[in-house]
């Protein structure tokens, strides 16, 4: 039984941390700039890229692709090459709350231990259920926010510079609004809860930070590039992916809370 009192004053806590960390605010306002660079990018350069197709056998290549989706049939080049070349944007933003929230988490615990603040926490009557999910829950959600604010912004302008340009507003499609609004905060839930267990098991933040980052990147890599394709273009794979991604996240916090031991942290810590 979650008691809502003591872990409403966990979460305060967390928050004044995670606030101060200065080693998580740079990555705050690095990658929402470019979640934001990226979209308005393609929205000014579709015209230029239809333009040089004929020349450059990449832009050729992506053109083709847009327009083979039965989707953009019968749509002006640039408006299907645009459309088509923002679905892959959304993997940026599917990176964006694993990278944020995984930088987080992986101070999470190691961080307190650091500090010499784990032990005062531990020796309060909070559950181990009620810690996890206070340290889960200050990782995730503000970067669930932030992930979702910039995509939001990142439509706002992409169809204010579309609809200037081609008289079209062109997002947030359902690729856009099922990937950034469901797969990406259940990425980052996954990236959380596997850094967690880094942190819980690790005596340096640097160690785990560096450690997840060799785990996280090339992990999403692998997966872009064996189902991204298939991802930008099945609306019903998109679907199965976010299904996937939620079944993965309720066993890694079950696995989680189980292997979770307070006093063999401290022990080893110390």
């Amino acid at each position: 039984m979650i008691r809502r009192d003591v872990l409403g004053a966990f979460l305060a806590h967390e928050m004044r941390d995670l606030r101060s960390n200065s080693r998580v605010l740079p990555v705050l306002f690095v990658l929402p700039l470019l979640g934001l660079v990226f979209p308005v990018a393609i929205a000014f350069t579709g015209k230029l890229l239809v333009a040089q197709a004929a020349h450059d056998p990449g832009a050729m290549a992506i053109l083709q692709a847009a327009l083979h989706q039965p989707e953009f049939a019968g749509l002006d080049m640039a408006d299907a090459l645009i459309r088509f070349t923002l679905r892959t944007v959304v993997g940026f933003y599917l990176l964006m709350p694993a990278i944020i929230a995984g930088t987080a988490s992986a101070f999470s615990i190691v961080g307190e231990k650091q500090q010499r603040t784990l032990e005062p926490i531990l020796a309060t009557p909070i559950s181990d259920r009620e810690f996890l999910l206070g340290k889960f829950l200050v990782c995730l959600v503000p970067t669930v926010v932030l992930t979702w604010a910039t995509g939001l912004m990142a439509a706002l302008l992409v169809d204010g510079i579309t609809l200037v340009r081609m008289g079209v507003l062109v997002l947030p499609d359902r690729f856009w609004l099922a990937g950034v609004g469901l797969l990406a905060p259940l990425l980052g839930s996954a990236v959380v809860l596997l850094t967690m267990r880094l942190s819980a098991r690790s005596v340096d933040p640097q160690v785990t930070v560096q450690t997840s980052a060799l785990a996280i990147v090339p992990g999403f890599l692998l997966i872009f590039g064996l189902f991204g394709k298939l991802l930008i273009s099945s609306f019903p794979a998109l679907l199965v992916a976010i299904g996937v991604a939620a079944l993965l996240d309720l066993w890694l916090f079950r696995r989680v809370e189980r292997t979770f031991e307070r006093e063999e942290i401290l022990t080893r810590w110390k």
